[in-house]
């Protein structure tokens, strides 16, 4: 039999200390610990008006990466983690939080003020104040848009009055003419300031052809509502 080297021999024991070893060291290693998951709750309610007590359709319920939308009478069901805010809100109102709590959760939301359009076939608006703009077409580009028309009056090529200080257009917009457009007749328009002002003003984009609209998005339905301002007959402002 070969006998080992002395290196050769050392490496051996040093070799069979650590196999000894291991199984010791595994022994005393510590174990993961393991965090049990945030506790979740179910949470069922309803979201209303708090003006008119009606369930509201379509409304945002969430609490972190959880989200429902409430169905036509305003329920909703949604599982959570407990102790976070849950809120609910749709276009058109105030949003509302509570603390997540397990059982029924409802919910009550402000309306936000309001623009009122009345068109000349009787029908009435309520458009959110915050989505309510003027605009119109542009063929191939888009939709140009902003809070007041582009107006003019006498004097004044350019009018802009602040959205805060209109108080009352009345239409339906009509033709006139006017030194504001030199292609030919416009749309003009009544304007009522808060301060008591009244003015007829021009619509200055109706001049390149441009059929201007009032559009926002309606409290009861929460859908968008485009309406020719020759076809409004008046348009209220909070």
């Amino acid at each position: 039999m070969t006998s080992l080297s002395r290196p050769a021999r050392i490496l051996c024991a040093v070799t069979l200390v650590l196999i000894a070893a291991a199984p010791l060291g595994a022994a005393v290693r510590k174990r993961p610990v393991l965090h049990p998951n945030p506790q979740t709750v179910t949470i069922t309610g309803t979201v209303t008006d708090a003006n008119t007590g009606l369930g509201l359709k379509g409304a945002n319920v969430s609490s972190g990466y959880h989200a429902v939308i409430s169905d036509d009478d305003g329920h909703y069901t949604l599982t959570c983690t407990k102790g976070n805010e849950i809120t609910a809100s749709r276009v058109g109102y105030v949003a509302v939080q509570h603390l997540a709590v397990e059982g029924t959760i409802d919910f009550a939301l402000p309306q936000t003020p309001t623009v009122t359009v009345r068109t000349t076939s009787g029908q009435t608006f309520a458009l959110d104040s915050g989505t309510t703009k003027f605009g119109y077409v542009i063929i191939f580009q888009g939709y140009a848009q902003g809070g007041i028309p582009n107006l003019c009056r006498t004097g004044e090529a350019n009018w802009e009055p602040a959205r805060a200080d209109l108080k009352k257009i009345t239409g339906p917009a009509h033709p006139v003419t006017s030194s504001c457009c030199t292609r030919g007749p416009v749309m003009a328009i009544e304007v009522e300031l808060k301060n008591g002002e009244k003015t007829t003003a021009i619509l200055n984009d109706n001049c390149f052809g441009y059929e201007v609209d009032v559009f926002g998005v309606e409290r009861s339905t929460a859908k968008s509502q485009y309406i020719h301002l020759t076809d409004v007959t008046e348009i209220t402002f909070p």
